[in-house]
Parts: structure tokens; C-alpha cells; sequence
């Protein structure tokens, strides 16, 4: 017996399935589109409906674990609370089930016939056609692996120690551990079961012992959400835990149950039911058992889970160099005031560098990460704003109060220009991540080419504010025209590209008209903080 070989077909059989599961999830996201934000807030607003969509978001990813991972971003975008989630979270566990059923028909004879038609349609369909054509093609592939799987596993049920190992799982218990281990390890509860089901089927494991399997891979699931709530708020955290909770608290009853359960799985599925039916069918009764059982106490649920994680005590903000004892000391308070605007204006440099990146690299994160800074910048704000205006009411020269006017000027310039890129172009941003849409060569190097002049107009902005020389104020003042001409030139270029035939543009022309007119109005507050010094000049 060559084992390297088994090992071989083992390993590219569970490859092809996870490639299946991989490129079914992509043709269900690219079907739906950007529905599923409607079918969000339609759902949610009920348990009922949550669990409905639980259901739906595990259908199109193909896995509860990463349906898990957005359901805790979510929650850190404060789209759902925690209540909600929990609903959602348990229509999860009841979507899995879905792939199950799916795996269950033997159709690996047939496999090929599907990736061959499921290619026709991808090829020359049009696109919604060629998304039913992908999903189609995904099937074939799965149950491919499906079969190269089943095959490998044939030639195991001579070797000894094989056979050994798997008597440790005729104990529940070892069982549950196996199960939750090896679906931790290959994140995907689908593809798990459905090595099970080709176990069951090559006749080298029983239903009974498979069971406990098939509870393991509930809490298996888990894992990828815990993982990666560490980074999340704590609304992440909780959703992560609330969710093991669930699925440990299932297992133990199932366990405790698992005549009943096995005796309610045959009664069902029939005497004459295959062994990847029954494990099917056994899988989606326990989670819509757990679903029932759970889902009326969701509210009492969140609750220990709140006392559980509690939450820690926000940080006030504080600012870095300005402290009460500078105020009523114009010499010695003016270093410190241009230090602190100073850190506020290189945090606004970075929320206009990365303005654009979910437009290039389609980096969703970066939106979360802009939206964290602009209430820092909120923060920024409302701190130095309150010490100026105490600065005022303290000291009497005409002067200092100048200097006040100035930088309040300053801090309210900033954080227009950080409200435009958190709001403004973060909400194109999160509209152009749903859409399947590009800009074209030219049309994406002009935005970036804007996007980097904006960047230096903004720094020259904080520079001059260091050092308050005139000469670098007219600078700006002629880069500010020069960036307006740009501008005006850029989208006429961008409107000849739109009649020119065989455009790329049409699509995307709203987007970059929107994002052009942002960066250039970003131009203007940017130049507008070299007006204390514009003015200062044109008095001298």
C-alpha cells in the first residue's frame, strides 16, 4: 500500500472541496450583490427574521465561521446590537446545514458534467448568468472532492492503526474533541463533515460514533470568530463569546441526548437513508433544536454575556502638550499650542493619504480605521478649542488674542477637511466596495496624482504653521490655483474619456466626479489655513 499516495489524494480531494466551497461562496456574493444591505436592515428587526438571515449570510459565505467574522464587524460598526446578533448568530449554525444537505447526494459521478456546463455559462453567459454558471461550476468541483476524498479513504479501512485510532471515537466525549480540533484547523465546518460523511460511506466509521463528530464541529466553528474578536470592540468580544456559549451549551445537551437524538435522526431520514443523509439531517436538527431551545432567551442571554466581558472604562482624552497651568502664559503657551495642532494636522495628513484606498486596494479596514480617526480629531478639537477659549478669557492682549483666533481657525479647518474623508468619501468608499466596478488607467492615476498634491498642500498647510513665513503662504496660494486648474482640466479629460467609444469610464464617472470635487474643495480648507498668514502679510 502506498501511503504517500493516499496522503496525495486525501490531501488534493479536500483541496478541490475547499476550492468548490471557495469559489460557491464567490458566485453567491457576486448573485446578490449589494441586496444583501437591504436584506440587513429588513431582517434583523425581528428574532425571526434575524435567524432568517443568519441563514442567508451562511448560504453565501459558505461558512458559518466567516458568516461569524462579519457578524462581529457588525457589531463594531454598531449596524446590529448585540441582541440582534445573537438571532443571526444561531441562524448560522442552521445555514451550515445547507452545505450538508447539498454534500450529502452522491454526485461525484456526475462532478465533471457540472464544471464542464458551469463553465459554458461563466464563459459566455452574460453576468448573471455567468454568476450561476460559477456557482454551478463550484458544485462540480466540491463533489469532486468529494469523490477523490472517498476513493482515497477506501484503501485506510486495511491499516491497523487507523482502524485503532478510530475506536477512541466510539467515546463521545474524544469524539467532540476530534470534531472541534480538526474543524478549528481547517476553518470550515462543511468540509469537516463532509470528510465524516466519507468515512461513514467507505464503511470505516458508524453513524453512532460519527455524531459526536458533528457535534464537535459547532464549537469548532467558533474558534475563527474568538480569534477575531481580539482585535474587535467589545461588542466583538461579546458576540464571539455569547456564540461559544451557545454552541458549547447545545453540545452538552446533545450529548446528554444522543439516543434521543440518533433515534429522532433515523425516524426521520428514513431506515432505507444513506449514512451522508442521516449525518446531514442529524446536523440540522440539532441546530434547529438549539435555535428553539435558545432563541426566546437571546435578551437574558446578552445579558450574562455583558456581565461576562464587561466593558472597561473609556479613556478620557487628554491632550498631549497643552496643560491648564500654560493657560494666561501667551510666551510660553504658543510652542505647545503649535506642537499639539501640529500632531492633529499629521493625523489629518494621514486620513487624506489613505482616503482613497478602499477605491485601489479595496481595503475595507482602512474605512474603520478613517472613521476611529475622525473622532479623534472630534477630540483634538473640542480640547484645544476649550483651552484657547479660556486662554482668551484669562489674558487681555491684543496679540495673543490673534494668535487664539488663528489656530481656532486652524483646528476648524482640520476638521472639516477630516469630516469630508470620514464621511464624504468614506460613504462612496463603502458604496464602491459592494459595486463590481473600476476606474480606468488613466482616470485612477489622475485621482491619485490629486490625492498626493492634496496630501502636500495640506503638509506646506501644517509647515507654514511652524514657521509662519510668508513667503511659503504665497507659495500656497499659487499651488491652491495651480490645483484648481488641475482640477477643472482633470474632469474635462475624464468626460472626453466618457464619449470615447468602448469607454470604461461610465460606470465609475459619478464616483469620480464626487471624489474629484472632494479632493478639491480638501484643496481648499487646506489653503484656507494659510489665510492667518495671507492676512498678516497683506497688512504689513
Amino acid at each position: 500500500m502506498n501511503y504517500f499516495l493516499i496522503f496525495i489524494q486525501l490531501l488534493g480531494g479536500l483541496g478541490f472541496f475547499l476550492l468548490g466551497m471557495d469559489q460557491l461562496s464567490s458566485g453567491m456574493k457576486s448573485l446578490a450583490g449589494r441586496q444583501m444591505r437591504h436584506v440587513l436592515e429588513k431582517f434583523t428587526a425581528t428574532k425571526g427574521g434575524g435567524v432568517v438571515f443568519g441563514i442567508l449570510l451562511t448560504v453565501l459565505f459558505q461558512s458559518s465561521s466567516a458568516a461569524s467574522v462579519v457578524m462581529v464587524g457588525f457589531v463594531d460598526a454598531a449596524l446590529l446590537s448585540l441582541g440582534q446578533t445573537l438571532a443571526v448568530m444561531l441562524g448560522t449554525g442552521i445555514g451550515t446545514t445547507i452545505t450538508a444537505q447539498i454534500i450529502a447526494f452522491k454526485l461525484g459521478t456526475y462532478s465533471l458534467g457540472f464544471v464542464g456546463i458551469g463553465f459554458l455559462f461563466k464563459a459566455f453567459g452574460r453576468r448573471r448568468w455567468s454568476y450561476s454558471g460559477q456557482i454551478v461550476m463550484a458544485l462540480g468541483i466540491l463533489f469532486y472532492g468529494m469523490d477523490l476524498m472517498s476513493s482515497g479513504m477506501e484503501p485506510l479501512g486495511s491499516m491497523e492503526r487507523f482502524t485503532g485510532w478510530l475506536v477512541y471515537l466510539q467515546n463521545p466525549v474524544w469524539g467532540v474533541v476530534a470534531g472541534t480540533i480538526f474543524t478549528a484547523m481547517i476553518q470550515s465546518s462543511a468540509a469537516f463533515i463532509g470528510i465524516v460523511m466519507t468515512l461513514t460511506a467507505t464503511g470505516l466509521l458508524s453513524v453512532s460514533d460519527a455524531l459526536p463528530l458533528i457535534l464537535g464541529t459547532n464549537i469548532g466553528t467558533t474558534v475563527t470568530a474568538l480569534i477575531a474578536s481580539l482585535n474587535s470592540s467589545i461588542g466583538g468580544k461579546r458576540l464571539a463569546v455569547a456564540n461559544t456559549l451557545f454552541r458549547v451549551a447545545g453540545v452538552f445537551i446533545m450529548i446528554w441526548l444522543l439516543g434521543f437524538w440518533e433515534h429522532v435522526t433515523w425516524t426521520l431520514s428514513g431506515d432505507n437513508a444513506s449514512g451522508g443523509r442521516f449525518l446531514a439531517n442529524a446536523h440540522t436538527i440539532f441546530n434547529v433544536f438549539m435555535t428553539l431551545i435558545f432563541l426566546p432567551f437571546t435578551g437574558i442571554i446578552g445579558s450574562i454575556v455583558n456581565r461576562m466581558v464587561p466593558e472597561k472604562k473609556k479613556k478620557s482624552f487628554h491632550l498631549n502638550y497643552l496643560k491648564p497651568e500654560l493657560i494666561g502664559s501667551g510666551e510660553m503657551m504658543l510652542p505647545f499650542l503649535k506642537k499639539e495642532v501640529g500632531d492633529m494636522g499629521r493625523l489629518v495628513i494621514k486620513m487624506v493619504d489613505d482616503a482613497l484606498s478602499p477605491f485601489f486596494d479595496r481595503e475595507s479596514k482602512v474605512l474603520d480605521n478613517l472613521r476611529s480617526n475622525e473622532k479623534m480629531v472630534d477630540n483634538y478639537r473640542e480640547e484645544i478649542n476649550r483651552f484657547l477659549v479660556s486662554m482668551n478669557e484669562k489674558m487681555s492682549a491684543q496679540e495673543w488674542s490673534d494668535d487664539i483666533y488663528r489656530f481656532l481657525h486652524v483646528v476648524n479647518e482640520l476638521e472639516q477637511i477630516a469630516d469630508i474623508v470620514s464621511v464624504n468619501i468614506a460613504r462612496q468608499g463603502e458604496k464602491w466596495l459592494d459595486a463590481n466596478i473600476h476606474f480606468s488607467e488613466e482616470g485612477g492615476r489622475e485621482l491619485r496624482d490629486y490625492q498626493q498634491r492634496c496630501v502636500k498642500q495640506l503638509a506646506r498647510a501644517m509647515q507654514l504653521l511652524e514657521d509662519w513665513e510668508p513667503e511659503q503662504a504665497m507659495k500656497m496660494k499659487r499651488k491652491y490655483r495651480k490645483y484648481a486648474l488641475m482640477a477643472y482640466e482633470m474632469e474635462m479629460q475624464h468626460y472626453k474619456r466618457l464619449l470615447a467609444p468602448s469607454s470604461r469610464s461610465v460606470e465609475s464617472s459619478k464616483v469620480h466626479i464626487e471624489l474629484l470635487n472632494l479632493l478639491r474643495i480638501i484643496n481648499s480648507h487646506a489653503t484656507n489655513i494659510g489665510r492667518m498668514v495671507f492676512m498678516e502679510e497683506e497688512g504689513n
